[in-house]
């Protein structure tokens, strides 16, 4: 999908606090030899509540834009994990700490790690559509806190790290363009992540082991099937995306993959891509871990605060997540982005 006219006025990430992979690997949470192959030197690690993380991020986000809150009329929160309270509406928490206003539609947008690559794109689908829409908001938050969720231990190959993020997109004209975005899904995958049931755990607190629900998906499913239909989901959108926007992967200043750990990031994004490590920000993950939903937008804050990309620069953003589906974001720097440098994105801790 080509857009005209939709912009992304300000970006910003509020992270835990890093925690280094060596004391993780000294304390027994984290295997030596994952530690080695994923090459991850650290974690960010929050005290605060998921939806605090992202309550965190808008206000930021929204202060950056220039906006007041009374411009916003869409609110779209995603998210990967437990938020915190059973049976309690998130998107409606962050419309009150960081909006307090009703003319709001606030929603949460459960697409798992690829959840604020959907959001973005379905921001953008609702600005297009509804003439009376200003402005909308796309915040994620998570916080994977041990013991129910073992950051380090709880999958093979990358680690996870809390933090939330957020992005005002609108029809006026601000420091990003978006230009393009696809989405492509392959739901024969979605048993890598729920395992051969659909049923709780038997123990309520036990840990998560999605490695174990992995074990049990390819028990009937091909590995190497499994391979290939993940890199073929992904070029699909990939591919579609940069049609969309008349370019090319080459074209891209940067592409922001996952933050999945050395190996995983090469062998799921990076080598099927056939970019290098040097054009995406996996070198700049190995200090986060994966934020479930907010890599991308991450990563996007992290390249504007430290003014990597340049006016008239490209940047691929490549959402992934379990179920499975591929969102992908082509966005051009524009010469606002100069002009208004303290909407740049920015990387802060919380």
């Amino acid at each position: 999908m080509r857009w005209t006219g939709i912009y992304v006025d300000a970006v910003a990430a509020r992270l835990g606090e890093p925690v280094p992979t060596s004391w993780a690997v000294a304390d027994g949470r984290y295997d030596e030899e994952e530690a080695a192959r994923s090459r991850q030197r650290a974690a960010r690690v929050s005290a605060r509540p998921a939806p605090d993380l992202a309550v965190a991020a808008g206000l930021a986000a929204l202060a950056r834009s220039g906006r007041p809150p009374t411009d916003i009329g869409l609110l779209l929160h995603a998210n990967c994990y437990d938020q915190g309270v059973t049976f309690s509406n998130v998107a409606s928490y962050i419309q009150r700490e960081v909006l307090g206003h009703g003319d709001v539609t606030a929603m949460e947008l459960r697409q798992m790690s690829n959840g604020g690559m959907c959001a973005i794109e379905t921001a953008a689908i609702h600005l297009s559509a509804v003439p009376a829409l200003r402005a909308a908001l796309v915040t994620t938050g998570d916080r994977f806190a041990e013991p129910r969720f073992p950051r380090w231990s709880a999958d093979k190959g990358l680690v996870f790290g809390d933090g939330g993020t957020a992005a005002v997109l609108s029809r006026r004209p601000g420091p990003l363009r978006l230009v393009a975005t696809a989405t492509y899904s392959a739901p024969e995958l979605e048993g890598l992540h729920r395992g051969d049931d659909l049923h709780d755990p038997p123990e309520p607190g036990a840990p998560l082991d999605l490695a174990a629900r992995k074990r049990a998906f390819l028990a009937g499913f091909p590995v190497a099937e499994t391979i290939t239909r993940n890199a073929e989901g992904m070029l699909t959108a990939v591919k579609r995306c940069v049609q969309d926007a008349d370019g090319d992967v080459s074209d891209m200043a940067a592409v922001l993959v996952p933050f999945f750990g050395a190996d995983l990031s090469h062998k799921q994004c990076v080598d099927p891509l056939g970019i290098g490590a040097d054009d995406t920000l996996l070198d700049y993950g190995l200090d986060i871990g994966h934020l479930g939903s907010g890599d991308q937008v991450a990563g996007l804050a992290h390249l504007l605060g430290t003014g990597r990309l340049r006016p008239g620069q490209r940047a691929l953003l490549v959402g992934v997540g379990a179920g499975f589906s591929w969102t992908c974001a082509v966005v051009e720097v524009t010469d606002e982005a100069a002009e208004r440098a303290d909407a740049a994105g920015e990387v802060g801790s919380a």
